[in-house]
């Protein structure tokens, strides 16, 4: 067994074990024998307040959810004057519900006077977030001509986008136009690199045995740092929350088109500096970044690397445009300047993270902030970092998402209907780090079924094929020790392998134990030594165990 030494906890690193577990920025655990080491301050806060707030608003701050939770509830009972004066600041604020809340009233002349340019105005506005009623509601009044130029391309684009997005009234609308429903939303052409500590894979019950010669893996999880039982039973019952999502399904030739439209303008500027190419640039840089925080959002680090190398090599005319987006006041401009800050440098090292303009950004309620400035501030307010990450979770961020359901794993008891809601949601995003996450909670999940395990199999292999380590192990137990009708010795020998050749400690150990006993195949003692010393080399204590049991 692993001593319960301080050092294992802490979020901050273990010399060491940094080579078998890649962190979660946020919430971060790593369990070998479904043992969870993770930071006590962080995920103490994590595991009762995030389950909690699963059943509230989505919005990133308490203030802010606060007032909108109290304009909604005014407009829903007919108190239109109440509603308009509670949410109006919030719009101000940017805020996207807010802003499509004041259309509506605008629109419907409820708590002040109809006024369909202004309503259209608030809807163009929330629109920018994509926030998916307001896509719809615009929609009608572009296509109708009411309070904007009439356009039934551009409100059906509109409509698209908020069908895209699960709209039903969206779609209906198009299917009454005789328009076939996109299968996702329009994206906007271009991106760049998501952070290497965008939330990676942070682990499962990597299996191993207490000897060279047991052929029982260990795989029962300890207990999670204590937390509010009642918080977890409020979200026992809850839904995900119900909110915008803004994050949409890759669109990779789009990402690749930006790309290169980037850097075409990049190397154009660079040759021949004008005015009229710095203007596209800005234009460019905004879609280069809505590209950038989808790709941060599934973790793509391929095309996340390529996008950082071009910001890199073209830093100087890069530099140049967050001056001018710094002096903005748009929360958007903000969101794009702190990219591109983290992204191509900056000559103050202050703002070398990008952190100030991501936070201002956040704050001013623009969604595809919300997941770096959390990651920004957890260190010195957990709380707030936490809304932030939740809101983010809610309007669709993958990576959000999978550090919303290690939370509730994370819970006491673990609350593991949280924990699949999220990770579902991140897996099906394509995020590769959430896929093992999931598998071990639907493997190990109290009364689960064959079914629930040959789920586990199915997410377990889509991560180890991306090449997840922790997947790999996990598979390869599940295929040794798993229920009868999963069991493929073979199968296990192999993917032990595949993720011992790569250094993984765990799965050095256990294929070295297979070797020993000839398990899934021919026993070898020599190499079943060799894995042996490679994994004690790599701090597995079962290892010398093993090794000092095989001397006898």
């Amino acid at each position: 067994m692993w001593p319960a030494t301080a050092s294992m906890r802490d979020a901050r690193g273990w010399p060491g074990l940094r080579g078998w577990c890649s962190w979660c920025s946020w919430f971060t655990w790593c369990s070998w024998h479904g043992r969870l080491y993770r930071s006590p301050s962080l995920l103490r806060w994590a595991a009762t307040a995030l389950t909690s707030l699963l059943i509230l608003s989505s919005a990133p701050a308490h203030a802010a959810r606060d007032a909108y939770t109290e304009g909604l509830a005014a407009y829903r009972a007919g108190q239109h004057a109440k509603a308009y004066k509670t949410l109006l600041p919030l719009a101000k604020k940017k805020d996207a519900r807010a802003m499509y809340l004041v259309g509506v009233m605008y629109e419907g002349g409820r708590g002040v006077p109809r006024d369909d340019p202004t309503a259209a105005g608030w809807y163009e506005a929330s629109v920018k977030q994509r926030y998916a009623s307001a896509q719809y509601s615009l929609a009608r009044m572009t296509i109708e001509g009411r309070g904007v130029d009439k356009s039934r391309d551009k409100g059906v684009a509109l409509l698209q986008a908020a069908a895209a997005q699960g709209h039903r009234e969206a779609a209906a609308l198009l299917e009454r136009l005789g328009v076939a429903v996109a299968e996702r939303e329009p994206q906007p052409q271009a991106a760049v690199k998501p952070a290497a500590a965008a939330a990676g894979p942070a682990a499962n019950a990597a299996t191993s045995a207490t000897s060279a010669t047991s052929a029982t893996p260990a795989t029962s999880a300890s207990a999670p740092t204590p937390a509010s039982a009642a918080s977890a039973r409020t979200a026992a019952g809850a839904a995900a929350p119900a909110a915008a999502e803004v994050f949409t399904p890759l669109n990779r030739p789009a990402v690749q088109a930006s790309h290169a439209a980037l850097r075409s303008l990049l190397q154009r500027l660079a040759a021949a500096d004008n005015a009229k190419l710095r203007r596209g640039l800005s234009l460019v840089a905004h879609d280069f970044a809505y590209q950038y925080w989808h790709i941060e959002s599934i973790g793509e680090s391929s095309l996340a690397d390529a996008f950082a190398t071009t910001a890199r090599e073209y830093a100087g005319p890069l530099t140049a445009l967050v001056a001018d987006l710094a002096s903005s006041r748009s929360p958007e401009a903000q969101a794009v300047s702190g990219l591109l800050i983290r992204l191509a440098g900056s000559p103050n090292p202050a703002l070398l993270t990008g952190c100030p303009a991501t936070i201002l950004a956040a704050q001013g309620g623009f969604a595809f902030a919300w997941f770096q400035a959390a990651r920004c501030i957890t260190a010195r307010d957990a709380r707030q970092a936490g809304d932030w990450m939740l809101a983010a979770a809610s309007a669709g961020h993958a990576g959000a998402q999978e550090s919303a359901g290690r939370a509730c794993l994370e819970s006491d008891p673990k609350n593991w209907r949280c924990a699949k809601q999220w990770l579902t949601r991140s897996a099906r995003s394509g995020r590769t780090s959430a896929m093992p996450v999931l598998g071990w909670a639907l493997a190990n999940q109290p009364d689960a079924d064959d079914a629930d395990q040959r789920s586990a199999r199915d997410w377990y292999e889509k991560a180890a094929d991306n090449g997840d380590l922790f997947a790999m192990n996990n598979l390869a137990a599940l295929l040794e020790r798993g229920p009868a009708p999963l069991r493929d010795p073979n199968r296990a020998r192999h993917w032990y392998a595949q993720a011992a050749r790569t250094g993984f400690g765990p799965a050095q150990f256990n294929l070295g134990r297979m070797l020993a006993e000839g398990i899934g195949g021919d026993a070898n003692h020599d190499d079943a030594e060799q894995w042996l010393r490679k994994a004690a080399a790599a701090g597995v204590p079962e290892a010398r165990a093993a090794l000092e049991q095989m001397a006898r």
